[in-house]
């Protein structure tokens, strides 16, 4: 059995956390074993699926309270535990406790990135250059959930060099494969019956860029009558945004869901997705609406990994109308024999969740046996 320690921030829904659960739910937990190092004292929505399945949850103390401290406790933690691997996702900073679990004797150390958020400053910079020297140097592995996202926090001559890999956010593609009767009940359900229906799903906060989708629906609105937005989240921002929805007058084409648990079954009544986001690690929500068949919309600032997709568009922020021209245009895209055609796409450009398992799976046990050990320790 290889035992694995994940650390990360918190365990709530989305997030990290969803793509540890994701790979736990299944990877093989005969031969592979799960516990979490949370920096958030508390146990959230995945960390209690995550306990569900039989892992562990530790808790550490922020880096923030002193590297020291948060050194001494994980370095306690290992000796305590002997784990056979230490998966850190904390993209610049992951080095300091592949650090601590290099002098503990842990063979497998994996370096995992999930952002491609911008730094700023000079600070900013030599911290991001910095984890792109230590991170390789101390990992057995540096893993990028995508090419962008790898590049802007390991370097791009780092993701070029033989311990660097993307392991894309895969999902469970049959969970959100269409079904059309899930999507009449749903549709029932929040009164969506004649509606066209754009959907968003994610955290309410600056990143997702919920108030250019505002400004589209209200200027699409008028060229498209029956059109509403439909919006699955919580977060920071929520206040302000229902605030400008009222200020903005549209209470009756923008629905706020709050946060949803059913998200698969959300994305069967919709007939367009739309992320305007500006920055994403890996567009994990744009891949569950591939799933499900679903024309999708995003933002010429995210990781062109889906560009695979047959009805999938990037498209630039500064450019409403070109936006309004293709949800225009999509519409004749959104009926059932067409979403059937396209759910398959994302299963068949490596985004199933079950063959990027296989492969972290391989990468833990070739780590693990000592095959890769030394490869460029010192390059």
């Amino acid at each position: 059995m290889i035992r694995v320690l994940h650390i990360m921030g918190c365990s709530d829904a989305g997030g990290i956390s969803t793509v540890v659960l994701n790979y736990y739910r299944h990877i093989d937990r005969t031969r592979i074993h799960f516990d979490i190092g949370l920096t958030i004292p508390t146990v959230g929505q995945n960390g209690r699926l995550l306990q569900e399945l039989g892992c562990r949850i530790h808790f550490l103390p922020l880096k923030s309270e002193g590297l020291a401290v948060y050194r001494k406790a994980l370095a306690e933690l290992l000796e305590k535990e002997r784990y056979d691997a230490v998966h850190v996702h904390d993209s610049e900073t992951c080095y300091v406790s592949l650090q601590v679990a290099e002098k503990a004797g842990v063979r497998c150390r994996l370096a995992h990135c999930h952002t491609t958020s911008p730094w700023e400053g000079i600070k900013g910079e030599i911290r991001r250059l910095s984890g792109c020297v230590l991170n390789y140097h101390y990992a057995t592995h540096v893993i990028g959930c995508g090419q962008l996202a790898g590049e802007r926090v390991f370097g791009k001559w780092n993701m070029r060099r033989p311990k660097a890999m993307v392991l894309p956010n895969a999902v469970e593609t049959e969970r959100f494969a269409f079904n059309e009767q899930i999507r009449r009940e749903v549709r029932q359900e929040l009164g969506l019956e004649g509606k066209y229906v754009l959907g968003m799903v994610g955290r309410l906060d600056a990143q997702k860029n919920y108030p250019f989708a505002f400004e589209l629906m209200a200027n699409l609105r008028h060229q498209l009558p029956n059109v509403i937005l439909v919006a699955a989240g919580n977060g920071p921002d929520e206040d302000m945004l229902r605030g400008m929805i009222e200020k903005m007058g549209l209470q009756d084409c923008v629905c706020m869901l709050g946060r949803r648990s059913d998200v698969n079954r959300l994305y069967q009544a919709f007939d367009l997705f739309l992320m305007p986001s500006l920055y994403e690690g890996f567009p994990v929500a744009g891949v569950e609406a591939l799933c499900s068949g679903l024309p999708v919309l995003l933002s010429d600032q995210i990781t062109g990994e889906l560009k695979f997709g047959s009805c999938v568009r990037y498209l630039s922020l500064k450019d409403q109308k070109c936006w309004i021209r293709e949800i225009l245009q999509c519409r004749d895209n959104s009926d059932a024999s067409s979403r059937v055609i396209r759910q398959k796409e994302p299963g068949d450009n490596g985004l199933d969740i079950r063959d990027t398992a296989r492969i972290l799976d391989r990468v833990y046990r070739e780590d693990t046996s000592g095959k890769r050990d030394g490869d460029e320790k010192n390059g």
